[in-house]
């Protein structure tokens, strides 16, 4: 039989309770970082189009200090830093283009565009106003949101698989303004 000393010179193994945390993000508010965004063009009942933008997050690691309830215990939210978060989708309806025949019949849809609007806020992009009270919407691109700060109201969206398993997938269904953060640096490897 092995004794105390030899076992720990093995490679060792250890558990850490405290570390013992789910792995999907609570729901909550989180501060995070923009990383990615996907778009993607949709006709909206056969009347309107509009482009979606789904953007992924980054949780930061400036969540340190703050605490989630997670089965009645206090758990920091640092141990959720560096999971990878995406919202839901965000519509931005435009003006159906003339040359384009599947735009063909449809309409401009302006009242729609507010959660748009509330997203370029949260990102601190401005938009002009116009003589009739109208504010411009500019199209936004990865360049324009990676690393900017955020912070993120999660819930969790609950769906069934293709195999009948409930499944639960936390998404960003807010985005406000993190006041008074930098934009995070690009990091180059070397």
């Amino acid at each position: 039989m092995s004794d105390v000393s030899s076992i720990l010179s093995s490679s060792e193994a250890y558990y850490d309770p405290s570390q013992d945390v789910p792995s999907i993000v609570p729901e909550g508010m989180y501060k995070a970082y923009a990383t990615k965004l996907n778009e993607r063009e949709v006709i909206v009942r056969s009347q309107y189009v509009a482009d979606v933008f789904n953007i992924e997050f980054e949780i930061a690691d400036e969540n340190k200090g703050e605490s989630v309830e997670i089965d009645g215990k206090a758990v920091d939210k640092s141990a959720f830093s560096g999971k990878k978060v995406s919202s839901k989708g965000f519509f931005r309806f435009k003006k159906p283009d003339p040359q384009n025949p599947l735009h063909d019949g449809l309409e401009m849809n302006t009242k729609s565009n507010k959660s748009y609007m509330e997203l370029l806020n949260s990102f601190s992009i401005e938009t002009e106003e116009d003589k009739d009270g109208r504010y411009f919407l500019p199209h936004i691109n990865e360049s324009d949101i990676e690393g900017r700060p955020v912070v993120l109201e999660i819930v969790h969206e609950h769906w069934t698989s293709t195999e009948g398993n409930d499944m639960v997938t936390p998404k960003a269904k807010s985005i406000y303004e993190w006041e008074g953060q930098a934009k995070k640096k690009e990091e180059v490897p070397f």
